[in-house]
């Protein structure tokens, strides 16, 4: 089919089609973490270009036609083909959908998760009360507060986006300051319970704030992380390791 005959194709058809092609050139499968199974596996490389120059094509003609609507709809498909296809060929229509579904792809999550936990990670947290004017249990739920907004920054462009490192820095200082007033306060045994949270970056977190109180079970997560985390966690955890071995456990360290 030529790009006349998209020009003259229906805009339901179309959409179809995008999704279609986008299978068969198979990114949004491919970088997922572990390499989901795709239609595209057994397609030799020229094929696969081939088949994204059809949606390139395709998309051109959606351009004209589709509604914005129609167009959003393609960054939350359920296909994670579909939808990486759609971010890097629709990408300047709606740009935070676009790195949304990006990172949707990679992570293998719904667009609209991505989107959420992005918003979160820029959104600093209020200015008031202080960390110093809130209660113990207050200060607790912002600690966990603060790693989930951590592990949020997975869906921002901390590497070429100034303002998203900027937020990242902001947090990691944020974990720093809380741990600091929590050991100022004598309670630092209360982030022994996060040693044992899902969130490997909270564990982190905790297993900083505990080398001073409970250094086996501190060590131990971070030899755990160390071994089996996200990249990043590993080498902070690997670091923290050998800052510790080294006699040094200063919990303003990152």
């Amino acid at each position: 089919m030529s790009a006349v005959d998209y020009d003259a194709t229906p805009t339901e058809t179309l959409l179809r089609l995008f999704a279609e092609k986008s299978r068969s050139v198979g990114l949004g499968r491919a970088c997922q973490v572990g390499g989901a199974p795709s239609d595209a596996k057994s397609r030799s490389k020229q094929e696969k270009q081939r088949a994204f120059a059809e949606a390139s094509a395709i998309a051109g003609a959606l351009r004209s036609k589709a509604t914005e609507r129609e167009i959003e709809a393609l960054f939350d498909a359920d296909d994670p083909d579909a939808r990486l296809c759609a971010a890097l060929l629709f990408g300047e229509l709606a740009p935070e959908l676009a790195e949304a579904a990006r990172y949707a792809a990679i992570a293998g999550v719904s667009t609209q998760e991505a989107l959420g936990q992005a918003r979160r990670a820029r959104t600093p947290p209020p200015s008031r009360p202080t960390l110093q004017e809130m209660n113990d249990d207050a200060l607790l739920a912002r600690f966990q507060d603060a790693g989930e907004r951590l592990t949020a920054c997975s869906f921002i462009n901390t590497v070429e986006n100034p303002k998203d490192f900027e937020a990242r820095d902001h947090i990691v200082e944020e974990l720093a300051a809380i741990r600091a007033e929590i050991e100022r306060r004598g309670t630092l045994a209360r982030l022994e319970p996060f040693l044992d949270s899902e969130d490997p970056r909270i564990r982190f977190q905790a297993a900083l704030g505990c080398l001073r109180i409970a250094p086996e079970k501190a060590v131990a997560t971070l030899e755990a992380l160390a071994q089996k985390a996200d990249p990043g966690t590993q080498i902070s955890a690997s670091m923290a390791l050998q800052r510790q071995h080294a006699g040094d456990c200063n919990l303003d360290r990152r």
